[in-house]
């Protein structure tokens, strides 16, 4: 008996871990391109957002937008955040935790994403 073809239970299908040595997000974000996205950091927090002007696809003409909003932990190294886009469309946010004791400086700015050119090694839940 063949299953039917595994599909995102959302349009943006997220996955967030956090273990020892560091955070990640994995967002699905397959409908946006590199400009298409903004990811920045303001305190203790990553907001992502994305939004592309309408465009045509099987079924018409469709515009999409998203903001999502993740709590960093406090013990994120946020001078080593980084964001990358892979050629499947899976956004990789991540940040080292740092020892406990040593100080996470905290301040808003932009994180650059950078598109890599093959498939994201992202796990498909």
């Amino acid at each position: 008996r063949l299953s039917p073809p595994s599909q995102p239970t959302t349009t943006f299908g997220f996955q967030v871990r956090s273990d020892r040595d560091k955070f990640v997000i994995f967002l699905d974000v397959k409908h946006f391109s590199p400009e298409d996205l903004t990811v920045k950091v303001q305190e203790d927090f990553v907001e992502i957002h994305g939004k592309h002007n309408e465009r045509q696809d099987d079924h018409g003409y469709i515009s999409r937008e998203f903001h999502r909003r993740y709590r960093l932990p406090s013990n994120v190294d946020q001078s080593a955040l980084s964001c990358s886009l892979s050629a499947d469309g899976m956004l990789t946010f991540s940040g080292p935790k740092i020892p406990s004791g040593l100080d996470a400086g905290h301040s808003e700015r932009a994180i650059p994403v950078s598109r890599e050119e093959k498939p994201s090694s992202a796990p498909s839940s």
